[in-house]
């Protein structure tokens, strides 16, 4: 049988890395840890519908940690912790998130497609609430996830693969939002791992305008958003994988516009 090879999507994001919990519809192996630590660095000169404007570039430094486990070939358990040093706030403890998915259908061992579903929620420190580069919502957000997609094998490993996520969710105040990705990755040698994906995200708040001098957080603005990115991923062998990606804003409203993301990252496969 074909290997199982799984590569973490955290991202960003600053989006994906913001929200950096597990998207893809493909488990590790059972009884199998996933450590990431990743780091990103982003910079942007403008907030769409801000007051007042930035007078200069907003930087954002950002450190990830996060831990992947699946007890059963059914079901992944993974978690996230940040760090952030931005120009809004010094270096503290920003977010913490869990979440819990089932793997339905599989290809990997036959069904056509591989479909999981799932739930998390995430608690956001209020200091980095007030920070208009953090995307949480509230101090408490709770979400519903899907992910759809299908791998093509060349030989022993996976070739290409698609994939799609989709998540809708609501804080501990103001209104819902959904999110959703959709990716293409390819694989050479199982050592070198290239992905293309597409971001974005449409919250359903009633203001238009985000006051960054007394800003609490995106639950009540009717933000939008979309991101392009690239990664790349080179694998040493027993020792994980190393990946650099680099994300672009090309569509922001009520959000940071022209954000340029840089990631740097490195996910160690252990057992006990």
């Amino acid at each position: 049988m074909r290997a199982k090879i799984r590569c973490l999507f955290t991202a960003l994001l600053f989006p994906l890395l913001g929200h950096s919990l597990e998207m893809q519809p493909w488990f590790g192996d059972v009884y199998e840890f996933h450590f990431l630590g990743a780091y990103s660095y982003s910079r942007f000169n403008k907030v769409q519908n801000g007051f007042p404007q930035l007078t200069s570039p907003f930087q954002a430094n950002v450190a990830y940690l996060g831990l992947d486990f699946s007890p059963s070939p059914e079901w992944s358990i993974d978690t996230d912790l940040q760090f952030a040093d931005t120009t809004q706030q010094s270096f503290n403890f920003r977010t913490a998130a869990i979440q819990a998915r089932y793997l339905w259908l599989d290809d990997i061992i036959g069904d056509r497609v591989s479909l999981a579903t799932g739930a998390n929620i995430r608690l956001t420190a209020t200091r980095s609430l007030k920070d208009v580069s953090c995307p949480s919502y509230g101090n408490v957000d709770f979400e519903v996830n899907f992910s759809i997609g299908r791998e093509y094998d060349a030989s022993d490993y996976w070739r290409f693969r698609v994939w799609g996520f989709g998540a809708v969710g609501h804080a501990n105040r103001g209104s819902p939002w959904v999110r959703a990705v959709a990716a293409l990755e390819t694989n050479y040698d199982d050592t070198h791992k290239l992905a293309f994906y597409a971001y974005g995200t449409n919250a359903y708040g009633r203001h238009t305008r985000v006051d960054i001098n007394h800003f609490h957080g995106y639950a009540k603005i009717r933000e939008k958003s979309i991101d392009l990115c690239f990664r790349y991923g080179y694998r040493i062998g027993v020792w994980g994988t190393v990946r650099f990606e680099y994300q672009r804003r090309v569509l922001a409203k009520s959000y940071p516009q022209n954000v340029n993301t840089f990631v740097f990252g490195y996910l160690l496969p252990f057992s006990f």
